[in-house]
């Protein structure tokens, strides 16, 4: 930025020494301005500008809504259900927007932003308790949230079956994604297993559900370039990742950003959740 600028003023000694010729000088000055601007416009990083279109929409992100087994290595991947209910209840009575990830991509690519207290619940990997612990609140609370599946899991101990999904997914309040057939490490993939796993498990989904697969999650929020690019060519609106923000662009579709909740309860979750419509930092 500096050195721009002492380019600037150099120039314009070099401008004012062209006086005798005014018109010459005019003419000199116009060009300047062109060239300081256009040719070497200040960068948006150096101004730290935001995109017009960037909204903060905090996306929730859920695993297990059920209690921890006691053997369980990864307990911060369980919520009690009370703990969630009343989560729901804190949305439901602070009335905030609740909507679909496709509807966050949707107002990203339009341009035309959401209620500024909208939020997106997301459930990652379509375990059975998200049809007996999450639905039924869901519907009760009459509030939105994304599934997203691992198909092969279906009709496994302790996943959704594919008619618990059928149903789910004619439901108002329940959009269903693709998490991939596996749940594999993409980033450890070749180029044609993560087409598979990318692209061909849309397909698949959408031919199990009959209606359109519209976002994608990552498998442990690790994805390349490359697995990004294949999520936009197999037609996904957005994919989502595990890493915490809460601002969206649209240039950033591919890898949106998610935050977990936590055990936050009552009041303290609301509180939260409002206190991330005012932040400007980008992560966490």
């Amino acid at each position: 930025m500096i050195a721009i600028l002492l380019k600037f003023v150099k120039v314009s000694n070099l401008a004012k020494k062209m006086k005798k010729n005014s018109y010459f000088s005019a003419v000199f000055t116009i060009f300047l301005l062109f060239s300081f601007f256009i040719v070497n416009p200040v960068k948006a990083s150096v101004l730290n500008l935001k995109s017009s279109s960037s909204q903060n929409i905090p996306i929730l992100m859920y695993h297990y809504i059920e209690l921890a087994p006691a053997s369980s290595t990864l307990k911060g991947l369980y919520l009690d259900p009370s703990i969630f209910k009343s989560q729901l209840n804190e949305i439901k009575n602070e009335n905030f927007n609740d909507v679909f990830v496709s509807e966050v991509a949707n107002s990203l690519i339009s341009k035309k932003s959401l209620a500024n207290n909208s939020i997106a619940l997301t459930f990652d990997d379509g375990y059975e308790d998200f049809y007996t612990n999450v639905f039924p609140l869901l519907k009760k609370c009459k509030i939105k949230a994304t599934l997203y599946v691992i198909i092969n899991a279906l009709d496994t101990p302790g996943y959704l079956t594919r008619e618990q999904l059928k149903e789910l997914s004619n439901s108002e309040y329940v959009e269903i994604g693709s998490h991939t057939f596996n749940h594999p490490d993409l980033t450890t993939l070749n180029q044609f297993k993560s087409e598979y796993e990318i692209i061909k498990s849309k397909k698949a989904l959408e031919d199990i559900i009959n209606k359109p697969v519209l976002s994608f999650c990552y498998p442990f929020g690790h994805y390349s370039e490359y697995d990004a690019k294949l999520a936009a060519q197999a037609g996904y609106l957005a994919s989502v990742t595990t890493a915490n923000g809460v601002s969206h662009d649209k240039s950033e579709l591919m890898t949106l950003t998610r935050l977990r909740p936590g055990a936050r309860n009552g009041s303290e979750f609301s509180t939260w959740l409002k206190s991330l419509f005012k932040t400007k930092n980008h992560l966490f």
